[in-house]
């Protein structure tokens, strides 16, 4: 097997599950706090903490530690997505007006 579809198979057996977990910890998140509820942002961040944490899962693939905590870190870096986000686009915008 390659390492592709090793990658995969690791996505079939639990990445998924890790992916909605993180959405899952964003959706909690925006529902305790006092942020307006407009679909479109909500579904933004939700796609965007499903993205980290499933980044977050693969980032921890090898590592030994026992599941449960590799699920707790994915829901909880699912909840700071946004801010990632946020600190990333910066950044970079940031760089490009460095360049120029």
């Amino acid at each position: 097997m390659n390492e592709n579809e090793t990658l995969v198979e690791v996505f079939k057996r639990a990445g998924w599950v890790m992916a909605i977990l993180a959405a899952l910890g964003m959706l909690v998140r925006l529902i305790f706090t006092n942020e307006k509820f407009v679909k479109s942002i909500w579904i933004k961040k939700v796609v965007g903490a499903s993205i980290v944490g499933l980044l977050v899962y693969f980032s921890l693939h090898k590592v030994d530690i026992d599941e449960m905590y590799k699920s707790v870190i994915c829901s909880v870096s699912g909840s700071f997505a946004p801010e990632l986000f946020d600190f990333i686009r910066t950044k970079f915008i940031q760089k490009l007006k460095d360049n120029e």
